[in-house]
């Protein structure tokens, strides 16, 4: 990147194009359109944004709509309205409070979603953060992922540490880590009475891991070292090798000693 120095700012109250370039801050307040590459020290978008290219910079903030129609890398990128990105994403913290959709692979530190978030490819990250929902195309793998709100995860959810406070519906093919935790605060909702099919709960194939505790999670198969059954489950087949606990409520067809 050029100094700092050298740039210049860049802002769109009205309606404005331009070529792309370098900068030092790009702000739109209004409808901007830039044809080509975005290298800036940062980009607000307060209005409604468009970008043909590729965007680098330090600090990528979304308060009204934007789409990039390339890659985007970034130190920190925050959404407050509504971003699109049509190829990956690489940053250091990424904050989803409002809406965001990437075509690509997400490759961040730090994943915070309190909105609603879309990622078509993979999802790498070392610590994420899960209070709105999330749809992954392919595979997770982070450090640890904590998680109250509600995900589809369309691989394998691949971390160290997994904590899961069930407010909604989770879904992913396989779960492997070293400490697992499912829970869910009340057992009985009004809704659930009503309509089963909203009631908060964990659905996926496989689950493997050393330590690991459950509830309302419906699985084929659970291996590991130590496994808690909590309420409200129903699993195909437990393999343990050193303890084993189930909650009468819960259904477990076969568990063994291996």
């Amino acid at each position: 990147m050029m100094n700092e120095q050298t740039r210049h700012d860049l802002n769109i109250s009205g309606v404005g194009k331009s070529a792309g370039g370098v900068y030092r801050h790009v702000r739109v307040d209004g409808v901007g359109k830039f044809s080509s590459d975005m290298d800036c020290v940062s980009y607000e978008v307060n209005g409604n944004s468009g970008l043909q290219g590729n965007l680098r910079c330090e600090r990528y903030v979304v308060n009204g709509a934007a789409s990039v129609q390339g890659n985007m890398i970034a130190e920190e990128y925050q959404v407050n309205g509504s971003s699109k990105i049509e190829g990956g994403a690489d940053t250091k913290q990424t904050r989803i409070d409002g809406i965001c959709t990437i075509r690509e692979n997400l490759e961040t530190d730090k994943l915070i979603v309190n909105g609603k978030a879309t990622v078509d490819g993979k999802l790498i990250a070392s610590h994420v953060e899960i209070a709105g929902g999330i749809t992954i195309g392919k595979d997770v793998e982070c450090e640890t992922i904590e998680v109250q709100g509600g995900f589809k995860i369309k691989g394998m959810l691949n971390a160290g540490t997994v904590d899961i406070m069930l407010h909604h519906r989770c879904e992913v093919e396989e779960i492997g880590g070293e400490q697992i935790q499912v829970r869910r605060k009340s057992r009985v909702r009004l809704l659930d009475q009503f309509v089963p099919a909203m009631t908060p709960r964990l659905k996926t194939k496989i689950i493997e891991g050393d330590d690991i505790y459950l509830e309302h999670t419906h699985a084929e198969t659970v291996r590991g070292s130590r496994i808690s059954i909590g309420p409200g489950c129903e699993i195909g087949v437990v393999e343990y090798s050193v303890s084993y606990e189930q909650d009468p409520e819960s259904e477990v067809r076969q568990h063994i000693h291996v």
